[in-house]
């Protein structure tokens, strides 16, 4: 059998099921119909086979629901407040649904009108249930006025819905049309109607009677009054943390409404110094006269009651508030001054979440991850969990009070340094029970706040970007983004000793090389050696590892030294150095992590918002600068238009080869090709030597020979010229020049390829 259902719904918590209603015909068909209502998903049995929908039910709003199901296509619809949400198509079942079972709201049958669980309990209110035995068409479940086209379209003959049944009467079906989803005049339905049941009432559930523009109101405007005297500073603050911003009444009932619900503290709120006792969040700073409200500057659509004749305060009064005492409800101009403390609405455009975050949160734990600000008749807020849990102000104990309404006894508590305080942002709470394998008196931080997915809460409850967190700029106004910057998380049990496992089991785990040639600052040719200066480079994976809030600019995931001291590794021994070289985490050493791989939001455990790298995908790189001495076998032959083979070799220390290898990838020289030694050889010894010296003596060939003491005089001269340059430059220098463009090499122990030296 085909049919519709529809009905509105006013959610108050969700359970593990949610289970709406279940129609059940036996105890081994106890899910012949099901509708339930979960945190995540709105789902519908038929006849024992699901179908599931990612549409969200709202918490603590008025919500129309509609589900069709065609019996001979199975094909299905979900509507909310008439408007198509998810569509699909069930196996066809020949089976139509029996009559004369047990239709039950507010839980879910295990067995014919029985096998009733909490967890699978419906809480909330429900009304306007109707059945058809057919499949209403969107237009007959669509909310809301008709144009004049879809109302001559409507009473025109029509050989039915695009499911295939047939419509009998069009003006029947127009009458639906505009009454199913909408309030007006409304029309039951013929298989079943709200108002023509008889229902039992079975445990605690209850009658309540409510008005019809109260029930079929679909406005998502929220308001609440907080009871404590904040400065304007702190109230405009205060309603941005928790996801508002201060209220400004839109109409005249909403002004009479919020003075009404808040007179009775008025005295509280004024401190006793006048009739002023509550901010409204608009200021007309910009423009005399020209109200705007401090969240999103949009200008005043409604004003007032006014004090007298109206705003008195002219350009040094540009405040607004309300009073109370001689002036019931009417508003005021003041100074924007911080000396003033009254208490505040902050309003919600739509209810705000609230996310909880920490240790306390694990699975299996008896307080919600979720929860809403909700309005306490007398009292301050009380946050409200999605499921079974909730935060109340304890005044004996001046607290808020952590407490689960599943599991009995679970509870923790904070007490704030002063009475105002709200539990938004991270706080230090007590445990009163057992709660995640933590003891009772267990202080364990808690994170409360309206930041969502890729954003961090900062200390005080405000949010920023993900991304700005332990940047080295501060964007909270606590400064807390940029502290507790730790960038690597250590699992338990971890060890400095074992080198990290191999990514994959048939291979070793690679050691990738980097090197940065900067400089040759000597070469002595009577040591036979010449000193190098580089910059050393290591790179690995340690899948052990997780790492958080890794940034594009290596530059700013620099480990601290307690994050490296805790973490393996690599040695790298330089074997044809002179001494006992090793890589080293001296002064000037970085360990960075190098962001590679995708990262995944924190789950809720943890105190605070993090990206988390795993070490699967991300590395780590050690670097270091370097200035050693090298051994090198100089073959001066042809001296000083020669070119020098040296090497510059590595060897792997940390394991076995077996484990690990030590990989060249890229090995760069950014020093001076144009040696120093080899311009100071040319300059002072071979220029002077073939110029002045060299040239002057063979000039004497071209002397008459008969001329014979001038000839041996200029001859005689050059050999005491070169002889004392020869003295000169063996005095002055001690060191052998290395020509340009000389190729040093490196080898590498447990290398697969040797590194590039070009342009050396």
């Amino acid at each position: 059998m085909s049919f519709t259902v529809c009905y509105r719904l006013l959610l108050g918590r969700f359970r593990e099921e949610s289970t709406l209603m279940s129609y059940a015909v036996a105890d081994d068909k106890d899910n012949e119909i099901r509708i339930d209502h979960q945190l995540t998903s709105y789902k519908v049995a038929v006849h024992s086979i699901w179908a599931k929908t990612a549409v969200e039910t709202p918490l603590r709003y008025w919500t129309h629901f509609c589900f069709t199901y065609h019996y001979t296509s199975g094909k299905w619809q979900v509507f909310v407040n008439g408007q198509p949400r998810a569509q699909g198509t069930l196996p066809p079942v020949l089976e139509p649904l029996r009559a004369n079972g047990s239709y039950i709201i507010g839980q879910e049958q295990d067995s014919l009108a029985g096998g009733f669980q909490r967890d699978q309990s419906f809480s909330g209110e429900i009304t306007h249930l109707n059945y058809w035995s057919k499949v209403l068409d969107h237009h007959t479940i669509a909310k809301g006025a008709l144009s004049k086209d879809v109302v001559e379209a409507a009473l025109k003959p029509d050989t039915g819905p695009s499911t295939g049944e047939v419509v009998s009467n069009p003006r029947e079906e127009f009458a639906l049309h505009i009454n199913v989803a909408a309030c007006d005049n409304l029309q039951e339905g013929e298989a079943m109607a709200w108002s023509l049941q008889q229902w039992k009432l079975n445990g605690d559930v209850r009658w309540r009677v409510r008005s019809l523009s109260e029930v079929c109101d679909t406005s998502t405007r929220m308001l609440v009054i907080f009871p404590d005297r904040f400065t304007l500073t702190a109230a405009i603050h205060f309603c941005q943390v928790v996801g508002g911003q201060v209220a400004v009444p839109l109409s005249s009932e909403e002004n009479t409404r919020v003075y009404e619900a808040s007179s009775s503290m008025a005295e509280n709120c004024s401190g006793g110094q006048g009739a002023s006792f509550m901010w409204l969040g608009a200021h007309d700073q910009l423009r005399e006269g020209q109200w705007i409200t401090w969240g999103s500057g949009q200008r005043l659509t409604w004003e007032g009651p006014w004090r007298g004749a109206g705003p008195n305060g002219g350009t040094s009064e540009n405040c607004l508030v309300m009073l109370s005492g001689k002036y019931p409800a009417h508003w005021s101009d003041i100074t924007c001054l911080d000396s003033y403390r009254f208490c505040m609405t902050c309003e919600f455009s739509r209810r705000s979440t609230l996310h909880m975050k920490g240790a306390a949160l694990c699975d299996g734990s008896p307080f919600n991850t979720l929860y809403f600000l909700n309005q306490n008749a007398s009292d301050r807020p009380h946050l409200a969990g999605f499921l079974h849990s909730v935060i109340n102000w304890n005044p004996d104990t001046h607290s808020w009070l952590l407490t689960s309404l599943k599991v009995e006894g679970a509870m923790a508590s904070w007490t704030p340094a002063k009475e105002g305080m709200y539990p938004f942002g991270t706080n230090n709470w007590v445990l009163g029970s057992e709660v995640c394998g933590m003891s009772p008196g267990t202080t364990v931080p808690l994170t409360i706040s309206v930041c969502g997915i890729g954003q961090f809460t900062c200390a005080d409850g405000s949010c920023i970007e993900l991304w700005q967190r332990c940047d080295l700029r501060v964007d909270c106004p606590d400064q807390s983004d940029e502290s507790s910057c730790s960038l690597v998380e250590v699992p338990q049990g971890y060890s400095t000793t074992i080198p990290p496992p191999p990514l994959s089991h048939s291979h070793t785990l690679p050691i990738t090389f980097f090197a940065e040639i900067m400089a040759f600052p000597s070469i002595i040719t009577q040591d036979l050696t010449m000193m190098a200066t580089f910059k050393l480079a290591l790179r690995w994976r340690d899948v052990r590892l997780n790492f958080l809030n890794l940034k594009e600019d290596l530059s700013l995931n620099l480990l601290t030294e307690e994050s490296v001291a805790a973490i393996w590794t690599p040695r790298v021994f330089f074997s044809n150095a002179q001494g006992n070289v090793f890589t080293n985490l001296e002064q000037g050493a970085r360990v960075e992590g190098v962001r590679e791989g995708p990262s995944r939001p924190s789950p809720t455990h943890y105190p605070v918002e993090v990206n988390i790298f795993s070490g699967h995908e991300n590395s780590l790189e050690m670097s270091q600068l370097y200035t050693v001495t090298y051994t090198c076998e100089f073959q001066l032959a042809k001296f000083p238009f020669d070119s020098q083979v040296c090497s510059l070799s590595f060897r792997l220390v940390s394991a076995s080869a077996s484990y690990l290898s030590l990989v060249p990838v890229n090995v760069t020289y950014s020093g001076e090709l144009n040696l120093i030694e080899y311009e100071f050889y040319v300059l002072t010894l071979y220029i002077p030597t073939a110029l002045p010296s060299s040239f002057t003596a063979y000039t004497t060939f071209y002397f008459n020979p008969t001329i014979f003491q001038p000839r041996i005089v200029v001859a005689l001269t050059a050999l005491l010229v070169l002889s004392s340059l020869f003295s000169q430059v063996r005095n002055a220098s001690h060191s052998l020049l290395v020509p340009r463009y000389a190729m040093p090499h490196s080898s590498l122990d447990h290398a697969s390829s040797s590194p590039d030296f070009s342009n050396l």
